[in-house]
């Protein structure tokens, strides 16, 4: 037991006892950490940790009402008994769960934790809320997706990036799911498209 991660042990316990799937909270964690630098971004092993806690915390508020997840996500992980962690580390999940449900600009519910956040986590969080947006909208919280989707280079003059998505999963294809990735583009710097392949 001395071995164990704290933080990341308490964040697996809490995934068990209130996310719809705590496997597809696992697969999150580590799908996260393979797609993070297509965005040029190479993680500390702190940032790593925080990372993934905040993935096996993403889906503990799912069962209050849409419009108040983010909001609960937030106050639940930025009130948490958590160790091994700072308090920007804190406000790191905490931000990118809220950023999760509410979008990817800050307002008066993000500001006291912004505040504690280093610049350096406050972009990461928004990041990682943004991937969430995007993941979550074809997952919906099932085991098995995550690992199906993949982004990669493009090869298209007018792309960066790929979002791969097999074509069994086309029919989520639309107008909120093309909005979310514009959104992860706006924020990254990067084009990206989602392309459906079998």
């Amino acid at each position: 037991m001395r071995a164990h991660d704290p933080l990341l042990a308490a964040a697996r316990e809490i995934a068990i006892l209130r996310a719809r799937s705590p496997e597809h909270a696992r697969e999150l964690a580590d799908w996260s950490g393979k797609m993070v630098p297509h965005f040029g971004i190479t993680e500390t092993e702190e940032e790593g940790r925080y990372r993934q806690a905040a993935c096996l915390l993403a889906d503990i508020s799912w069962r209050a009402h849409p419009d108040y997840r983010g909001l609960q996500a937030l106050n639940i992980i930025a009130h948490s008994t958590f160790s091994g962690i700072t308090h920007a580390g804190r406000a790191y999940i905490a931000l990118a769960n809220y950023y999760r449900f509410e979008g990817l600009t800050d307002d008066g519910a993000t500001e006291p934790l912004a505040a504690i956040a280093t610049p350096r986590l406050l972009e990461l969080a928004k990041l990682l809320g943004g991937l969430l947006r995007v993941v979550y909208l074809l997952s919906a919280s099932m085991p098995g997706v995550v690992r199906n989707l993949d982004i990669r280079p493009s090869t298209a003059a007018d792309l960066d990036l790929e979002f791969v998505v097999p074509s069994a999963y086309s029919e989520f294809a639309g107008e909120r799911l093309d909005g979310r990735l514009q959104q992860l583009a706006k924020l990254t710097g990067k084009r990206i498209a989602f392309k459906f392949e079998s």
